[in-house]
């Protein structure tokens, strides 16, 4: 961890040894830092600390991790699809998705109200779920690929995914342009 003032470093959290870290991600409160080290180890550091605590030890590749804003469930995704945790206690509360949603991309998105995760799914339709009941709440789209994140607008009315090396938005449909007045007016 990097102070941004100073550039100085100021954690250093080693995860195992060699390999990758694919994702890290800060809780809704920064108090911890999460990432799966080598081997497929998903840990989360107590930054104060430093004590880390083991989320899964077998976990396998995890693309991304989201924390809901509300600090309650942190989401990953990746080869053994989308899995909710417990943000507090790291506990594992559900699997979403099935086997339409585990891959290598993994990419998953909190709307800001932490009422939807939403990712898209193998058959390439964008799925919201409820993070708290597990339910699949609503799919649109088709045919993308999912290659890419997942992001709702603060309002959490609209929603941008990366697939097939194209930006798609999804919801209510933009304002006309506005026109030029008239000349003389």
């Amino acid at each position: 961890m990097i102070e941004i003032a100073t550039g100085n470093v100021a954690h250093t959290f080693p995860l195992g040894e060699g390999g990758s870290i694919p994702s890290v991600e800060f809780d809704a409160k920064a108090r911890h830092v999460v990432a799966s080290g080598p081997g497929g180890v998903f840990q989360a550091v107590n930054i104060a600390t430093g004590e880390k605590t083991v989320i899964d030890a077998g976990i396998g590749w995890v693309a991304e991790y989201r924390f809901s804003p509300d600090g309650r469930f942190m989401a990953s995704g990746g080869i053994a699809g989308i899995i909710i945790w417990d943000a507090r206690t790291w506990k594992e509360l559900r699997r979403i998705g099935g086997d339409l949603i585990s891959g290598p991309r993994g990419n998953v998105g909190f709307s800001r109200d932490g009422k939807y995760i939403a990712a898209i799914d193998s058959l390439g339709r964008l799925h919201f779920w409820d993070p708290a009941t597990g339910d699949d709440i609503h799919s649109v789209g088709e045919g993308l690929r999912p290659d890419g994140p997942v992001e709702f607008t603060i309002d959490g009315r609209v929603l941008a995914a990366g697939a097939d090396g194209t930006i798609r938005v999804f919801g209510p449909k933009a304002a006309p342009a506005p026109r030029s007045p008239g000349k003389g007016k």
